[in-house]
């Protein structure tokens, strides 16, 4: 199997192939890790709600401190040392929870700072590896390239953290963990074997002139109507939705009484609403239009989690209501980021893409960390359900003020050329 990916023409050649199956590995992996981590918390430590959200928020706090100075960092130094250093260092992070819960060593604190240390390094890496990317394949096949990273990091986002409820369910949480380290491991090794070599590293410019090119991305963003009111979604939807997925674990596992498999299945199937939006996606935009389809797609994601806090007891129907909340949930979501991405890329010039892309990421992500804490205290305070209901009235609320915000936005002409930034 791994031979026939490797000579694929739809894996563009075998060096972006052997690329691509060490991003699949360190992508499950990781991404498991945000739903084994609460659990971990939950389970091991009977933690508090708010203890729960510190947990997942340590994983997503780097993505404040790292995204953009990890950019300059990577303009000095070739990519491929650092994405194997990222590899090697979140396998053995992530090996330091079986080995110390083997000698009964293991406490909530070492939870905190595995979570942060482990996001620190997905963070470096997730930078690294789309700078690294153009130095794999030609540039009349970098679009191909970085849509067959997006497509599986899209599905990867969805399924793998109901993956890792599956995982405790069958292995323990140390067994969880040590999967996920090896993931690393055998990343790594693939990641070795690629050959190409990188371009030589062209010398940085000046502290001066690299502050002002990280804010022309922002610039950019800023200058836009359309790109400025997608990405002020994402970034709502993303503090509410994490928050909404913080209590959704603790509510599942400590008040409903669901295992950790059937926790796990219900956020997997998400991922066959990820791969039905990914279908729809090219129709949609043909007979409804970009303005409709973000609208609707959006709205199908903010209001697919009002199933879940409707079911109470630990049955085979709140499994499937909660099954359905997900998939609907991942089929509006991957439409949205289409066209959201699509858009952004067609109406950024080729020379920002990549401090647009840096500044986007940033916007959206950064309020995943607060979005955790904001659920964890919703929980302490009022409990786990009534949290839930009030993180979805949050959802519905933000997507009100999309609404209103899409209706104003004037959508430009995408089969124009982009206006190059002054």
């Amino acid at each position: 199997m791994v031979g026939v990916l490797l000579k694929s023409r739809l894996l563009l050649n075998g060096d972006f192939a052997r690329f691509w199956l060490s991003q699949v590995l360190t992508s499950v992996a990781s991404k498991s890790m945000t739903m084994v981590f609460p659990l971990l918390a939950t389970i091991s430590f009977a933690a508090t709600p708010f203890e729960v959200g510190v947990v997942a928020a340590a994983q997503y706090v780097p993505v404040l401190v790292v995204t953009l100075f990890i950019g300059m960092w990577l303009d000095r130094r070739p990519r491929r040392p650092t994405l194997l250093f990222t590899d090697v260092a979140g396998g053995l992070a992530l090996l330091i929870i079986p080995v110390l819960s083997g000698l009964d060593e293991f406490h909530l604190g070492m939870l905190y700072a595995v979570a942060f240390g482990f996001g620190s390094l997905v963070a470096i890496a997730e930078v690294c590896a789309q700078a690294y990317t153009p130095s794999l394949v030609r540039e009349s096949e970098l679009v191909a390239a970085i849509g067959r990273l997006e497509a599986v990091f899209t599905l990867v986002v969805v399924a793998a953290p109901g993956l890792g409820g599956l995982l405790m369910n069958w292995l323990g949480g140390s067994g969880a963990v040590l999967m996920g380290a090896v993931l690393y491991l055998i990343a790594a090794l693939v990641l070795l074997s690629v050959n190409r070599r990188e371009p030589p590293v062209v010398a940085p410019v000046t502290r001066e002139r690299m502050v002002s090119e990280i804010a022309a991305g922002a610039r950019l963003l800023l200058s836009i109507p359309v790109l400025r009111t997608l990405i002020g979604q994402a970034a709502l939807f993303n503090f509410f939705e994490q928050a909404m997925l913080t209590l959704y674990t603790v509510y599942a596992a400590s008040v409903v009484g669901v295992t950790p498999a059937l926790l796990g299945l219900t956020v997997t199937l998400g991922a066959v609403g990820s791969m039905l939006g990914a279908v729809a996606a090219e129709q949609a935009e043909r007979r409804w239009g970009l303005k409709r389809v973000v609208v609707a797609s959006m709205a199908i994601a903010s209001f697919a989690p009002v199933l879940i806090p409707l079911a109470t007891d630990p049955t085979p129907l709140t499994v499937t209501i909660w099954s359905v909340s997900f998939v609907l949930y991942g089929f509006g979501l991957t439409v949205y980021n289409v066209f959201s991405t699509s858009t952004r890329q067609r109406l950024t010039p080729d020379h920002l893409r990549g401090r647009v892309a840096a500044t986007t990421r940033l916007v959206a992500y950064g309020p995943l960390s607060a979005g955790t804490l904001l659920g964890g205290s919703l929980g302490s305070l009022f409990g786990a359900r009534e949290g839930l209901w009030i993180t979805v009235a949050l959802l519905m609320a933000a997507f009100l003020h999309f609404v209103v915000a899409m209706k104003r936005t004037r959508i430009p002409d995408l089969r124009a050329e982009p206006e190059l930034a002054k």
